[in-house]
């Protein structure tokens, strides 16, 4: 046996870590300190991102999400008065007028990545946390963080503020518009969402469900 088929014999991945930007193996010395930073030494890209209990944020983050959710999407957003005749609209009214005006793929876009998909996500980072703190449906836990990764990328309330924001602007000057409890509820949801997305580490979140699947097979 070479002296290469020897070392890769005895090579091993644990406490290996691959920069998400270049790809460069960096061996990890010692556990990872929370709330410091690894930097690759190539390109500058973080490697870990270690948070101090991150389970317990992100899971009250989560909750509070959801508890926000159905008053942010069925209370009214803002009022329009305009020669004393006022209308005002929550977000599912907004998506049911696409739809009676005929843009159908429109409002269904609007439906999924306003209300849908921001739901999913919320109750899906709860539900993790909750089975990872309390180790529960180990299982099922890549499965879910998998999902959660995916739906990730379609979850756009960040959009749909900046067009409340633009018809704010427009309409400002022929309206008078007073805000609902609705759009109270919608930034709340809109800043816990991004709380979550902050406090939440890819890499660490692997290593909990990992460790919650092997204290769930002991």
């Amino acid at each position: 046996m070479t002296r290469l088929q020897h070392s890769l014999q005895n090579f091993s991945l644990e406490g290996v870590s691959a920069c998400p930007e270049c790809d460069l193996l960096l061996q990890r010395d010692g556990e990872d300190v929370p709330g410091i930073i690894g930097k690759c030494p190539r390109c500058g890209a973080a490697i870990h991102d270690k948070k101090k209990d991150p389970v317990e944020h992100i899971l009250a983050l989560s909750l509070c999400a959801l508890i926000l959710f159905a008053p942010a999407m069925l209370l009214p957003i803002m009022k329009l008065s305009v020669l004393d005749l006022g209308r005002s609209a929550t977000i599912l009214q907004g998506v049911s007028a696409l739809y009676e005006s005929g843009f159908y793929f429109v409002a269904c876009i609007v439906l999924l990545t306003s209300a849908i998909i921001p739901f999913a996500k919320a109750a899906l980072l709860f539900c993790l946390s909750f089975c990872i703190r309390f180790t529960l449906l180990a299982d099922y836990l890549p499965l879910g963080f998998r999902a959660y990764l995916f739906l990730d990328e379609w979850g756009m309330l960040e959009i749909y503020m900046l067009g409340i924001l633009i018809s704010i602007i427009k309409l400002g000057d022929i309206a008078e518009i007073s805000y609902g409890i609705g759009l109270y509820c919608f930034v709340g949801v809109l800043a816990l969402s991004l709380f979550s997305s902050a406090a939440l580490s890819e890499d660490q979140y692997w290593d909990l469900i990992e460790k919650a699947a092997h204290r769930g097979s002991i």
